[in-house]
């Protein structure tokens, strides 16, 4: 059994995203996320299967050009080649599970 601890794997920066890999698997890849007010991760094409969790804060999730307003206790499901973006519009910082299956690399074979 193998237990990971979310608040020690925070990884905020003063510039950019900050990111921790927490599971990394042949069938399985999650990283947590760390966005800092008014930072965002860009646009970009969703490489696996993905879904998305707040573990804390609140963020704007645009998937395929639809926008959603989201903060703990929801899950946002991105299917496979989907354009997707997450900007921190908010006063305070914001963490984000990403959890892909399969592992991106199982697809490239």
């Amino acid at each position: 059994m193998e237990r990971i601890n979310l608040k020690e794997k925070e990884a905020f920066k003063k510039e950019g995203r900050g990111m921790a890999n927490l599971v990394d698997e042949p069938y399985l890849l999650i990283n947590q996320v760390c966005l800092e007010p008014g930072q965002s991760v860009p646009e970009h094409r969703a490489n696996s299967h993905v879904t998305l969790q707040v573990v804390f804060g609140e963020g704007t999730f645009t998937v395929a050009g639809e926008s959603i307003q989201m903060g703990p206790g929801n899950l946002l499901r991105v299917p496979l080649d989907s354009p997707m973006s997450i900007r921190n519009e908010s006063a305070g910082r914001m963490a984000f599970l990403v959890i892909k299956t399969p592992h991106p690399d199982a697809l490239k074979r």
